[in-house]
């Protein structure tokens, strides 16, 4: 039978469709009406199914290999375009939206010589900051309020550690702010003598960053800049964690996003943790339930999101025993106990939002894991996908109970690479490295799971996410668990369809089957067929976005 029809039907060729719908392994075309995927086949064979239609054939792929689009499950979409505009201090290179490279600081005197030559190049009084700095790179030191006063004291002088939960400050900074030996705030650092460092963790943040209004650039910059971050790595869809979904730069971002006009469809997730301090929860509910009112397919909120600890190499994450191995004398910081996160969620969960817990140690883990089992036993509902993000250290137990319980958990495999030799000699010790971000238990255990780079404490990347899970190869090339690889398809599937499951978007993103959004992602080589090792170099020759290339 020949169906003979007026749709207009745009039909890509490809050297190879890796869809992820077994029924359509061998495919080569890809057919897009509306923005949706009409058919995906053998090229051929679709020119034969699709002959009584209006087909217009468009070749430019026809060299390449077209898999669906990446989704980045988490990151910081508007952070990392803020960040790109401003002074870089990381250990490694670092790609710009234009393509160009920052070149990395290989010592602390990199770091204070590039933070002079800004100050000497701002005006008296303005704000000087910098960010990506890790003392773990730098043989531990930790930035101090001298250090940064030997770069001036005619400016405010900030930095923000690459994990996000450090930041550190100069004497007039300080002064600025108040904060003096009586400042008893948890997370103000403090010497011998009782005077602060310089360093602030965790809850301690704001004190130095929330005054700073000079670092911040016109969000509308730090959107569009964040977006094009996202789609040069292949991604069609980015999840923004953490965002503060009042005032001026959200007004900003959500009119871009609702707009269409992004390379990318944005799932946002409000940082109800951090804006509960400030509004009672039943507004915070009415105010969540009206901005998920107002999603569209192309800018929608997602998760929403929870901190329960720190970072792992910034000793913050709440480890279990026996601690961190390098001899700190306490086990990391516990920002939420059980009880917190059960009181904190349940009126979200009960009007059917789903929530995000920032995990990294296994006591944070297991504290989170114990509160979503009250938190479902007072109000049981199916398919609620809570999630735990970066779970670095989560144990087998603990993976075989978020199966029971349904709760989907998002790795952050890139630190197998960036911080894997630091987590087996300073932080959770060469026992528990091994495992860290166990992907291939998650799978065995049938546990709902993705994968993940928390840009811009990583450059945005599945290929490199899905290399790391795929090689578990640390910076000095040691293999960290042969049984915790994932294998390619594997890996390919967590970055796709895995992570559309984490937004409860799988019926319409993470696979090339018909009725999709045709959204999709193009390559230069297979990332399923290449040699493991070389996934990370696959170039990115495009992105489609609702069948439109970007």
């Amino acid at each position: 039978m020949v169906i003979v029809s007026n749709l207009a039907i745009t039909l890509y060729r490809a050297r190879e469709v890796v869809s992820l719908d077994p029924s359509t392994a061998d495919a080569t075309g890809i057919a897009v009406h509306e923005g949706r995927i009409f058919s995906v086949g053998v090229f051929e064979e679709l020119i034969d199914e699709l002959s009584g239609y209006s087909v217009t054939v468009d070749e430019r792929f026809s060299e390449a290999v077209i898999v669906p689009g990446f989704i980045e499950a988490h990151g910081h979409l508007l952070h990392n375009g803020l960040f790109n505009h401003h002074l870089w201090l990381g250990f490694d290179d670092r790609q710009r939206s234009d393509g160009s490279l920052d070149p990395g600081c290989r010592t602390i005197e990199d770091v204070l010589a590039r933070l002079s030559e800004a100050a000497a190049q701002t005006p008296r009084g303005e704000h000087v900051f910098g960010a990506g700095f890790d003392p773990v790179f730098v043989g531990g030191r930790a930035l101090t309020r001298q250090d940064l006063d030997s770069v001036s004291t005619e400016h405010f002088v900030s930095v923000m550690n690459a994990s996000m939960h450090w930041g550190y400050a100069n004497s007039t900074l300080l002064e600025a702010q108040g904060i003096t030996a009586d400042t008893e705030v948890l997370g103000v650092e403090k010497d011998a003598n009782g005077e602060p460092t310089g360093a602030f963790a965790e809850t301690a943040l704001p004190l130095i960053f929330s005054a700073v209004s000079s670092m911040r650039q016109d969000p509308a910059t730090s959107v569009r800049t964040g977006a094009q971050l996202a789609k040069l790595a292949g991604v069609t869809t980015h999840s923004d964690m953490a965002v503060i979904t009042k005032g001026k730069s959200f007004d900003t971002y959500r009119a871009l996003g609702l707009s269409g006009e992004l390379p990318v469809r944005v799932v946002y997730s409000p940082h109800v943790h951090e804006m509960s301090k400030s509004f009672a929860p039943s507004e915070l509910l009415a105010h969540v339930n009206d901005l998920q009112r107002e999603s569209t397919d192309r800018f929608a909120v997602g998760p929403l999101k929870w901190i329960s600890d720190g970072s792992i190499q910034g000793f913050t994450a709440a480890l279990a025993w026996p601690g961190y191995c390098s001899g700190h004398d306490d086990h990391g910081i516990l920002l939420l106990d059980e009880d917190d996160i059960v009181h904190g969620l349940r009126p979200f969960h009960e009007a059917g939002h789903q929530a995000a817990i920032h995990a990294n140690g296994d006591a944070a883990i297991d504290v989170a894991l114990r509160a979503i089992e009250r938190l479902l036993t007072l109000s049981p509902r199916p398919d609620h996908r809570h999630r735990l993000e970066h779970c670095q250290m989560i144990s087998s137990a603990q993976l075989r109970k978020a199966a029971a319980l349904g709760v989907a958990i998002n790795f952050f495999s890139n630190h197998l690479y960036y911080w894997g030799d630091i987590h087996r000699t300073s932080t959770m010790g060469p026992a528990k490295a091994r495992r860290m971000d166990p992907a291939a238990s998650a799978e065995a255990f049938g546990v709902t799971y993705s994968l993940h780079s928390d840009a811009p404490v990583t450059p945005v990347g599945p290929l490199f996410t899905m290399w790391c899970a795929v090689n578990r190869v640390t910076r000095s090339g040691i293999t960290l668990g042969d049984a915790e690889k994932l294998t390619p398809l594997e890996a390919l599937r967590a970055v796709t369809l895995g992570s559309a499951q984490l937004l409860h978007r799988d019926h319409e993103l993470g696979s090339l089957e018909v009725g999709k959004a045709a959204d999709f992602t193009v390559l230069a080589e297979n990332p399923l067929t290449v040699e493991p090792y070389g996934i990370k170099d696959i170039a990115v020759l495009g992105t489609v976005l609702a069948g439109t290339p970007t």
